[in-house]
């Protein structure tokens, strides 16, 4: 339980920093699409997003499916990967929120984009945590401590 919880929270974590270039593109693509005058029509805009709103709600899937492996696996009900899994769900479900707010209001896209930096932290933090812990148990150094003589 410990390998697919440490490798499903850095599937995730890689998951978020795709989406972040996902988004990037969908910029881009807007830029691209424009013509000489500098208008572009919705729908051209939003072609360029599909690749990121898909992939942020099969975040939130691999979010949930994170939490539940958290519970099944945990010694008791106050773990710090429950906490952490548990957080990162809340986080992306805000996020998928504030997605739904700055459709109808622009400017609370504002808040998308810095809950993404919250979401994409908690879950580097998460994944590179399992990993030290897995480092740790397995006798290897972890950085910042040094190596046994």
């Amino acid at each position: 339980m410990n390998s697919a919880f440490r490798i499903w929270a850095s599937l995730i974590s890689l998951a978020v920093i795709i989406q972040v270039g996902l988004a990037a593109y969908g910029a881009f693509h807007a830029v691209d699409v424009s013509d000489d005058k500098g208008s572009i029509g919705k729908d051209s805009v939003s072609t360029g997003f599909d690749g990121h709103s898909t992939l942020g709600y099969i975040i939130f899937l691999a979010a949930l499916i994170l939490l539940i492996l958290a519970l099944v696996g945990r010694r008791n009900l106050g773990s710090a990967r429950v906490k952490w899994s548990g957080g990162l769900l809340g986080l992306v479900v805000v996020q998928i929120l504030l997605a739904w707010a700055g459709g109808a209001t622009p400017w609370l896209g504002i808040f998308h984009g810095m809950n993404a930096l919250a979401v994409a932290g908690v879950a580097g933090s998460l994944a590179g945590r399992e990993w030290a812990a897995h480092r740790s148990a397995a006798g290897r150094p972890v950085a910042g401590q040094a190596a046994p003589m």
